[in-house]
């Protein structure tokens, strides 16, 4: 050891706090400030969690105090306990295995990206030099100071930069007295052939849209821009049509911002209910409601460092380490949890919210022209919801542990055309609810008197399909892609306009933002480029680009076949008392259990309760005796017949798992036909 130590020269440096600010330095020159530069120019990442950037520099501080604290008695613990040449061979080889993984990461991501296996070779270089300088000079802890200046400064300097509103590119409007309001609903992973038949009739199932299309215009043939949330809401309010035009490290910059919407505050009053935007203007007509935080603040704070974590070994680390953080494809916040874009607990019945903002919106400025943005994810996946819009089971992901939804595997596909059924009437229960929530606020328009002078855009992100082997976002073929996933709904209602209207040409979700700034008579500058408006045709038509790994993969519509798949059962249920018995004879409900039919042994029965009348429940059967072959049984309570169970195929994931939605009882027998 005396040997090691004396080809090192003598360690200068004996002190264990700068020791510990030389370590935490280089955490944070390689890996924090990396991290620090994305998350802080990303508005939409702090209003997702409900922090403020400046409570955020606080936090960040003090989290930086404590790890020096530890660090600092930690080898604390070694110098005592060690004696002099053991404690000065362990401190240099952890400072040297630190340095050399954060060099060899950071240059393996700058300097040799091109060639990555020189990444490790050169940072074992630099870190030999960096344990040297830590043995010799005493200057961790300025170099400690410097760079946590550095890693906050990002944050401190675009938290007091400023509102939005300030730093928006600035529009010409047009002197107009009578401005008019604008409401641009977006109803989330809503696809066009749930609400429209194939003359682009609203379905009545839907009785508020159908009612809205009287004096709409409505777009037959529109598509998204993305097949996610995070691609396609930025997208849109931005007015991209071609996201993969556009490039990474742009689509990077439009998914941190709210695209037109801070333009707009300087002659609207601005209301956003969202599950994630959130727009902060000084203006007192700025009335914002946005996301809600969550009650407890420890929590939230913990939420937002551990997603804060997932962004920084995405960026700052490279392959293999990088791996072993979550992907941080189509979310904006839980990256650990395995939930979609708004994590598992967003708020489905928003509606309320949104009329609430307009109402202080029209009490803070009475008569003022009104930018109303709500963004509801009632329609978003899972589905799980009655009729009426009541909780039918807790909304989480996974629904067991190796099933990402009702009726599904882990990966989110169907064995069964029943199994598909039950989550298409799921579904179909969802877009309900939607339209009830939309008559509420088209309702409240009308009482203020504003539904005649307001612009009325509904429309959705992208559309989601029931699929066999691939994502609901992606679809199993590509006449499922253009029918399910990007073809969206799109009608607006222009102000005052009182006769409906059809364009069959096709247009992009990206073109909203171009019509919207058309009817608030607005200009907007050279930097601020925009798709054309709903009235003209793009170039070379929609482009609905499918994201994966950070790549975004660019599809020209080119009018393929788009088939209907929805069935009539699906839509309305032949029973209404009993709305998910699937593929068993109707006449059987509410009577005895037929002869014919065996009872089958149940190795577990786990019943979701919700706060609708009828009930999720998932059993794993005994398969002795029973016809493997045939997918689907009875659900009886008290020997009367309430539903069917639908068994996963034998080539499933799970053969002997069944999936049953029936009315609410103290116990359940289920019964397969007899092999």
């Amino acid at each position: 050891m005396s040997g090691f130590t004396a080809r090192l020269g003598e360690r200068r440096n004996t002190s264990v706090y700068d020791s510990a600010s030389w370590l935490l330095a280089l955490v944070v020159l390689a890996v924090v400030i990396p991290a620090n530069d994305k998350i802080a120019a990303n508005e939409v990442f702090f209003s997702a969690h409900g922090v403020s950037k400046t409570s955020w520099v606080l936090v960040f501080a003090v989290v930086l105090v404590v790890l020096w604290l530890l660090l600092a008695g930690v080898l604390a613990v070694l110098k005592k306990r060690l004696q002099s040449a053991s404690f000065d061979i362990a401190a240099s080889v952890i400072m040297f295995v630190v340095a050399w993984f954060l060099a060899g990461n950071a240059l393996t991501q700058t300097l040799f990206a091109g060639v990555p296996a020189l990444g490790p070779i050169i940072g074992l270089v630099v870190a030999a030099g960096v344990m040297l300088l830590a043995r010799r000079f005493t200057m961790g802890s300025p170099l400690f100071v410097f760079a946590s200046i550095a890693a906050v400064a990002p944050l401190a300097l675009s938290a007091f930069a400023g509102s939005a509103a300030a730093a928006a590119p600035p529009l010409a409007f047009a002197p107009d007295p009578q401005r008019p309001s604008i409401m641009w609903i977006v109803s989330d992973e809503l696809q066009y052939p749930l609400v429209f038949d194939k003359a682009g009739a609203i379905r009545p199932e839907f009785p508020n849209l159908k009612a809205l299309q009287a004096n709409s215009t409505t777009y037959t043939h529109a598509y998204s821009a993305a097949n996610y949330t995070d691609y396609a809401v930025p997208s849109m309010l931005t007015g991209i049509s071609d996201i993969a035009a556009e490039g990474p490290e742009r689509m990077q910059e439009v998914r941190a911002n709210i695209g037109i919407v801070p333009s707009l505050a300087a002659e609207y009053s601005v209301v956003m209910e969202s599950p994630i935007y959130r727009f902060e203007c000084d203006s007192t007509e700025c009335a914002t409601i946005g996301s809600a935080k969550d009650s407890n603040v420890v929590s939230q704070y913990a939420g937002f460092a551990a997603d804060a974590a997932a962004i920084a070994g995405r960026t700052a680390l490279a392959h293999p380490f990088s791996a072993v953080f979550p992907s941080l494809d189509g979310k904006w916040r839980d990256f650990w949890a395995g939930g979609d874009e708004f994590g598992d607990n967003a708020e489905g019945n928003s509606v309320s919210k949104a009329i609430e903002g307009l109402r202080k919106a029209e009490q803070a400025a009475p008569g003022a022209p009104i930018f109303g943005f709500w963004h509801t994810i009632r329609t978003h996946a899972p589905w799980n919801v009655d009729r009426d819009g009541k909780e039918i089971y807790p909304a989480r992901l996974p629904i067991v542990d190796d099933a990402h939804m009702v009726g599904s595997n882990k990966e989110g596909n169907y064995s069964t055309p029943e199994l598909q059924s039950i989550e298409r009437r799921l579904y179909a229960n969802s877009a309900i609810d939607f339209d009830r929530q939309l008559g509420l606020l088209v309702a409240e328009l009308k009482a203020t008197g504003r539904y005649d002078n307001t612009i009325i855009v509904v429309t959705s992100d992208h559309g989601a399909t029931i699929s066999v082997r691939a994502d609901r976002r992606f679809g199993d073929s590509l006449a499922q892609r253009w029918a399910e996933v990007a073809h969206v709904p799109l009608m607006v209602k222009d102000p005052n306009q009182v006769a409906p209207a059809m364009v069959v040409a096709p247009r992009s979700t990206g073109q909203i933002a171009g019509s919207v700034l058309t009817a608030a008579g607005a200009t907007p500058p050279p930097e601020l480029s925009v798709s054309p408006d709903l009235s003209k045709d793009l170039p070379r038509g929609p482009v609905f680009a499918t994201v994966g790994g950070g790549v975004m993969t660019p599809w020209v519509y080119e009018a393929v076949d788009e088939p209907d798949p929805w069935l009539a059962e699906d839509l309305t249920p032949p029973s209404p008392d009993y709305p998910f018995a699937i593929g068993i004879d109707q006449t059987l409900l509410g009577g005895p259990v037929p002869a014919g039919w065996r009872q089958v042994e149940t190795a577990a029965v786990d019943a979701m309760e919700g706060e609708s009348t009828l009930q999720l429940v998932v059993v794993q059967r005994q398969p002795a005796g029973c016809n493997l072959g045939a997918t689907t049984g009875l659900v009886s309570s008290g020997g009367v017949v309430t539903g069917s169970v639908l068994w996963q195929s034998a080539s499933s994931n799970a053969p002997d798992r069944g999936w049953a939605i029936v009315p609410k009882a103290k116990s359940y027998e289920f019964w397969c036909q007899s092999a």
